[in-house]
């Protein structure tokens, strides 16, 4: 495939409340176990892009998971997702790379693999809705991607958008679910989604 998947999940977290939001638990399963394992289905590893003091945490968490997984520890954390971003493609060694954040745990294979087969000359497929876009459930071209990343935080600019300014971006609108694009960034979100027994 010569695709790596990557999360970022190096955030506090600070709207989750206290706990740590990448390990709370859909379905019967952490978050990030369920992103992980999206990634996994879509590409040939993943990188995990955290905190040094979530690394052994994250890494029981996904125990179980059959993905060749490496990770990308933060030098400096809580610098925001654009950091975490630059310092997980700098451990990819393929040409392009599937991202997501580690909150987005219905995201789905099949709109991964379609926004994957949208990148041809451009750096990144990026899904856009009513709200902008998604930079968090995109596909990019790495070594584009991360020059362009690491210039934006060399100008002082840490927001995911500003990336994209830097970038031949093809905006992609109503081919992926909303459901895949679903992101559970509070505890109301996530009691929304758990199944009711």
């Amino acid at each position: 495939m010569n695709t790596t998947g990557v999360v970022v999940a190096g955030g506090r977290s600070t709207r989750f409340g206290d706990r740590e939001k990448a390990l709370a638990e859909l379905d019967g399963r952490p978050m990030l176990a369920h992103v992980v394992a999206t990634l996994g289905a879509v590409s040939d590893g993943v990188v995990v892009n955290c905190r040094p003091d979530q690394r052994t945490a994250f890494a029981d968490a996904l125990a179980g998971l059959d993905v060749d997984l490496a990770w990308a520890l933060d030098e400096q954390p809580d610098e925001g997702p654009l950091s975490g971003l630059a310092t997980a493609l700098a451990a990819v060694d393929t040409d392009r790379a599937v991202v997501l954040g580690c909150d987005m745990p219905l995201a789905e294979p099949e709109a991964l693999s379609g926004l994957r087969s949208r990148l041809e000359s451009s750096d990144a497929v990026v899904p856009r809705t009513e709200g902008g876009p998604e930079p968090l459930h995109a596909v990019y071209r790495v070594e584009p991607t991360l020059r362009a990343a690491r210039a934006t935080l060399a100008d002082g600019e840490r927001s995911l958008r500003s990336l994209l300014d830097r970038l031949d971006v093809t905006d992609v609108e109503g081919a992926v679910p909303a459901r895949s694009l679903t992101s559970v960034d509070t505890e109301a979100r996530l009691w929304e989604l758990e199944p009711v027994e």
